[in-house]
């Protein structure tokens, strides 16, 4: 097998690490603690996990990490990458009677993706769109697209309180003038954005500790 049967292995070619086993990862934004993590045991031993085979495999893992990371019973407010921002994610996610930011770029099913990508081609740095909506199981949603600069827009799913879309805390833009100065100007962008990209590197920094500052890819196995 090209796996040497351990369907654990992956080779994601994006990665800093491409050939290792592949892991999904909630934390905790304030503390930083990991709270839970899922092997990626491979395309077909995925499609037999709770929620997968019902809503798919993005939307089902999203939904496994969250009953791993959380047994209290209450509500709580999620904030997940493009891997997991989709129409189908947010509106399980708020049929559990969670709250939920997600970033959409591939997973663009029932998103208004293109609408919003035309609506701002033109517009400047700081112009926002948001759309309301019904789920296909009639949970709200809101579709929103913020202009980051001239040249990319960003998209984003979220529940109906998950957060405000009025201004936020903006984004500083650095760039170098026509002498070769560097400089730097706010950008406007909603409020329930800029919390997002306050805590969205937590996961990030787990990856940095484990793979760069540790290299436990590097350690020999005693």
């Amino acid at each position: 097998m090209a796996l040497g049967g351990l369907p654990n292995i992956s080779y994601i070619i994006r990665k800093p690490e491409p050939l290792g086993t592949e892991f999904k990862t909630t934390a905790c934004a304030i503390t930083g603690c990991l709270l839970h993590m899922e092997i990626q045991r491979g395309k077909e031993k995925m499609k037999e996990r709770k929620y997968n085979r019902d809503i798919g495999a993005t939307a089902g893992c999203t939904l496994h990490l969250l009953e791993g990371s959380f047994d209290d019973g209450l509500p709580h407010g999620i904030k997940a990458d493009a891997w997991f921002g989709s129409v189908r994610t947010a509106m399980s996610v708020a049929a559990k009677g969670h709250e939920g930011v997600f970033q959409v770029k591939q997973n663009k099913g029932l998103f208004p993706k293109e609408y919003i990508e035309k609506a701002l081609e033109d517009a400047p740095g700081g112009v926002k769109i948001v759309l309301s909506g019904t789920a296909p199981n009639n949970v709200p949603l809101i579709a929103l697209g913020y202009r980051y600069s001239r040249k990319t827009t960003l998209c984003f799913v979220m529940t109906s309180r998950a957060g405000s879309t009025n201004a936020g805390n903006p984004y500083i833009m650095k760039y170098t003038d026509g002498f070769g100065n560097l400089c730097q100007r706010e950008v406007e962008r909603p409020e329930v954005i800029s919390k997002f990209f306050s805590e969205s590197n937590t996961i990030d920094s787990h990856n940095q500790v484990r793979q760069s500052n540790l290299a436990l890819e590097k350690k020999k196995a005693y």
